[in-house]
């Protein structure tokens, strides 16, 4: 089908992703098309190291898989293209020369499992220990207790602090979360703690 098109060179055929990285060392490939048989979680860090050297890629997925199935996992390794493989010819040399110039080739169906994916993703409650990761044990402490309303010195008088110390702990804690307030502190651990977050 490529090597139909008065445009389009086809420069090597390989049945493994790391001679794909060796085939596009010298440079001059735009778009690299692989069969996403090929691509199991092993291979996504050589399907990355791919998408670094500016090398387009085009996933054709194989019939037999779920629409979208590791779709997400696989974009997030720079893929910017992904098509059925029984696509018609047409829709396949559309995707490549969209990729060589630097736009993204996604099938319809992919990109609405794709949408749902991440809308999904989106409407799962977050771990209440994620919002209060990057904070220290005391920084944690104060921050959950702001958050259920307590007042600096209330704070003071639970942890035994003192109320330097706790407006010390709390300022830390509003700079790591790039909040203003601790009412927007507040908000932003609630939030992340809500079943419908």
């Amino acid at each position: 089908v490529l090597e139909a098109e008065p445009d389009m060179t086809v420069v090597a055929e390989t049945t493994h992703l790391p001679e794909a990285l060796e085939v596009t060392d010298g440079g001059g490939t735009q778009v690299v098309i692989v069969r996403q048989g090929l691509i199991g979680g092993a291979a996504l860090p050589l399907l990355r190291a791919l998408c670094r050297r500016k090398t387009a890629v085009l996933v054709l997925a194989e019939p037999e898989a779920e629409t979208g199935s590791g779709l997400l996992e696989i974009l997030q390794a720079g893929v910017r293209g992904y098509l059925p493989r029984p696509s018609a010819a047409q829709r396949f040399v559309d995707a490549v020369r969209a990729l060589a110039r630097h736009e993204a080739a996604l099938d319809s169906t992919a990109t609405s499992h794709l949408v749902r994916q991440l809308t999904d993703l989106e409407a799962r409650p977050a771990p209440a220990v994620r919002t209060l990761d990057p904070l220290t044990d005391r920084q944690r402490e104060v921050a959950e207790l702001v958050a259920q309303g307590l007042n600096n010195e209330e704070i003071a008088r639970r942890l035994f602090l003192s109320l330097a110390t706790v407006k010390s702990h709390l300022t830390a804690s509003m700079r790591r979360f790039d909040v203003r307030t601790r009412t927007q502190l507040a908000i932003a651990i609630n939030r992340d703690r809500s079943p419908a977050a």
